[in-house]
């Protein structure tokens, strides 16, 4: 299997999401999207798509990572959570205004926040972490 390392941004609906794709092994991929990263180990490519040949199931339960980096540079405009809030799936954490746009950051799963490592007005480099979660 031939997959590139692949790094792009995509626009849905005026908000911009960085996606990296990386190659992982002969047979897998790693795809990234907002900070959290998506192993496939069994992927069946053809000419135009591939498709993941494991079968993840409609309700498992979203997990968060350890911690929420930057995706993109720019500059953090509000912070809606402080240290040792609970948060849910869907729950705004922060805004993070870049590429002249505002950046809405949620929670992609259920957790508890442990430690925030920004505050407003701050500059952040891509891949800077933000904030570390329980």
């Amino acid at each position: 299997m031939v997959v590139n390392n692949m790094d792009f941004n995509i626009k849905i609906k005026e908000k911009i999401y960085n996606i990296k794709i990386l190659e992982k092994g002969s047979s897998g991929i790693s795809i990234r999207v907002g900070g959290r990263s998506f192993d496939f180990d069994s992927v069946k490519c053809s000419d135009d798509k591939c498709e993941s040949i494991s079968d993840f199931g409609q309700d498992q339960k979203i997990l968060l990572q350890k911690e929420l980096k930057a995706t993109i540079a720019g500059v953090v405009s509000e912070i809606f959570v402080k240290e040792g809030d609970s948060i849910k799936q869907g729950q705004k954490i922060l805004t993070l205004l870049a590429m002249k746009m505002e950046n809405e950051i949620i929670a992609e799963g259920d957790g508890k926040i442990k430690k925030i490592l920004i505050s407003p007005n701050q500059t952040v480099r891509e891949g800077e972490i933000l904030i570390i979660f329980v």
